[in-house]
């Protein structure tokens, strides 16, 4: 399968999110209205044709002539996985994170995620907003995709962080004497960094690994 340049990846970024979030595929006009969600610059549904069209000759889509007809290439139902929701973090201060209720579930291509132990929690807030992962923002409403099993935190590293029972999303940095800072990527300039001792209770859920925007506020469960 060949390479995506960075703007058919935006496109194709599109494609996979609306799925994971409404459970069929967006129509060539939805993906337009999409793009300024991605940072992508297309004006018209012609240029949307074309990329799809890179897409499907790249391997990475298949189509029909049916208006929803756009699936990812040669994906089954079992080639799936149902991502279960979490409750939700603030992307602010810490929320409640209610890790014991599934909320619902985000259906995710195994060969987005691969093999990976994930779950995903809903964002509310805009202390992330500009906050980058594959080249998503993560923004209000939005879902994070967390990997739990990832251990080796970077500087850098978007983390889920409980801290005394309330959870929150930061960009993680390793400070002097085993502390640990967790800082906002915000427009707003009212979010200000969380800072962290050995001594305080706090459990570090994860690392996220993706983020699927959000097209509606509502999912199935």
């Amino acid at each position: 399968m060949k390479s995506l340049t960075k703007k058919q990846k935006a496109v194709f970024d599109i494609i996979k999110d609306y799925f994971a979030v409404k459970g069929q595929p967006p129509t060539i006009r939805e993906i337009l209205e999409t793009c300024p969600k991605y940072n992508l610059k297309i004006k018209s549904t012609r240029s949307i044709y074309q990329y799809l069209l890179r897409l499907q000759e790249k391997g990475f889509i298949e189509r029909t002539n049916r208006k929803r007809g756009i699936r990812l290439a040669g994906k089954r139902d079992n080639a799936f996985l149902s991502v279960p929701i979490y409750g939700s973090t603030n992307a602010g201060l810490p929320t409640i994170f209610a890790e014991q209720y599934i909320e619902g579930y985000l259906k995710i291509s195994k060969n987005i995620i691969g093999n990976k132990n994930v779950f995903a929690v809903q964002v509310s807030g805009d202390s992330m907003d500009l906050s980058i992962v594959n080249q998503k923002k993560i923004e209000d409403g939005d879902f994070i995709i967390v990997e739990p099993d990832y251990k080796n935190y970077q500087d850098g590293d978007k983390l889920l962080v409980v801290i005394d029972g309330l959870a929150t999303v930061k960009l993680f940095k390793q400070l002097d004497n085993g502390n640990i800072g967790l800082f906002p990527e915000s427009s707003n300039s009212k979010h200000k960094p969380i800072y962290i001792t050995e001594a305080d209770e706090y459990v570090i859920n994860g690392r996220v690994v993706d983020v699927f925007k959000n097209y509606q506020r509502e999912y199935q469960v």
